[in-house]
């Protein structure tokens, strides 16, 4: 996440700086030019993913608005929304959806794989299990029933 904050991440805004190459536009949506701000939080792709994570652990009202236009200051207003009981899951459920949108960018770039909500739910899910094998705790289960 300190990749994130910084903007460390090499998505098409920081290649086309260095003269590489870099895809015209978001590989998760086609509708803007990527960076990480858009490919974490602003895309319509990554919108739907927060809202099907959120709204499995019962959260959906937290999921980001198309107002929050930055990944650090939507987590910091979620996280004053609720008590320090939920703040740790919630912690972690940010970090692994950025994680997760940021391995299915990945393999949409790669590897020629085609954006699906449901291929990028169920990683969540398959994360979110070797996480708990980890003995990450504070973790809410993610039951993604009939995705896939």
């Amino acid at each position: 996440m300190w990749l994130v904050a910084h903007n460390r991440c090499w998505t098409a805004d920081r290649l086309a700086r260095r003269g590489l190459p870099h895809p015209a536009r978001c590989p998760l949506c086609d509708q803007e030019e990527e960076n990480i701000q858009h490919l974490l939080i602003r895309c319509v792709f990554a919108r739907q993913f927060w809202y099907s994570i959120f709204h499995y652990v019962g959260l959906s009202v937290l999921a980001p608005q198309p107002s929050d236009t930055a990944l650090n200051d939507w987590w910091r207003k979620v996280e004053n929304c609720v008590d320090s009981e939920v703040r740790k899951g919630l912690n972690l459920i940010i970090i692994l959806g950025a994680w997760t949108i940021w391995r299915h960018r990945n393999d949409c770039v790669f590897n020629g794989a085609s954006p699906r909500l449901g291929t990028a739910l169920v990683l969540a899910k398959e994360e979110a299990l070797l996480w708990s094998l980890a003995r990450v705790k504070g973790l809410p289960p993610l039951d993604i029933r009939g995705v896939g």
